[in-house]
């Protein structure tokens, strides 16, 4: 599933396309997808300029003047921006066209994505983003906030980062990178770590998210940006499927444990606490 950096990188080069661009009209050639698409409410964007594409955790939000335009990638979704007519593949789903001849298509093989429109008033009730918790590149995010909520937790510190009520986008990979370059055992209950540990994690969250996002993502199973091209952050991974591998700090064996199904990767020398 495309994770924070993946979707982020999304939204960077579609809004670069999008920005200024009016929609003609919208095609819904299957609707049948995780929650159905509403034909009927994409009606309302032909002749709507889209202002920005900005994001919510993993949602593209594309901004209109009266409307949000809300995409989610699901499992295998991807946005591809055409600036020439192609012919349909079986599981392009839904498609918008521009007043200049572009179009974007949203291609979703097991349909577990997501698109709907809702009214810019609604923003804050928005049933799919009412219950999201903090951004982590968000400025506003801090530290004594994560620590705070989490100083009475007994969840493992890795389960608690992939906890999107608590914070969003992190996911497996982030999570088990970001706490090696903190130094944090995945196992820790979040409950026991200091607020110079939530410091030191969020940086490393931080650090992490942004640096596969200067490298466009990371490339697991279906990702693809809007261009086509693949990630390659999978390239500086430290300890994410490295099990037995050396750990590039002490040369120790890296290990794996399965967290609520997912697996983690540490370095049992490194990440002691």
């Amino acid at each position: 599933m495309p994770e924070l950096p993946e979707v982020e990188t999304i939204r960077r080069a579609l809004d670069v396309h999008l920005s200024g661009c009016k929609l003609e009209r919208v095609l819904v050639r299957e609707n049948r997808l995780r929650w159905p698409v509403d034909e009927g409410k994409m009606e309302c964007l032909a002749g709507c300029r889209i202002l920005a594409v900005t994001r919510r955790a993993k949602y593209l939000l594309f901004n209109l003047k009266d409307y949000r335009l809300i995409i989610h990638l699901g499992m295998s979704g991807r946005l591809l921006y055409l600036n020439s007519e192609q012919p349909f593949e079986k599981h392009d789903h839904v498609l918008f066209y521009f007043e200049d001849g572009s179009e974007l298509r949203f291609r979703d093989p097991r349909r577990f994505g997501m698109v709907d429109v809702f009214p810019t008033t609604a923003l804050r009730t928005y049933p799919r983003l009412i219950h999201l918790g903090l951004e982590p590149l968000a400025s506003s995010t801090r530290a004594v906030a994560l620590f705070n909520r989490a100083r009475k937790l007994k969840r493992p510190i890795k389960n608690l980062l992939m906890d999107a009520t608590f914070i969003v986008g992190v996911g497996n990979i982030y999570a088990s990178e970001a706490l090696f370059h903190a130094r944090i055992h995945p196992q820790t209950p979040a409950g026991c770590l200091s607020e110079q540990h939530w410091r030191t994690l969020l940086r490393q969250v931080r650090r992490v998210l942004r640096k596969a996002i200067e490298k466009g993502g990371t490339t697991l199973n279906d990702f693809v940006n809007s261009n086509g091209e693949t990630g390659y952050f999978q390239l500086s991974l430290a300890v994410y499927g490295r099990e037995g591998e050396p750990c590039e700090r002490c040369q120790s064996k890296i290990r794996r444990i399965v967290q609520v199904g997912r697996s983690s990767f540490f370095c049992p020398e490194c990440q002691s606490h």
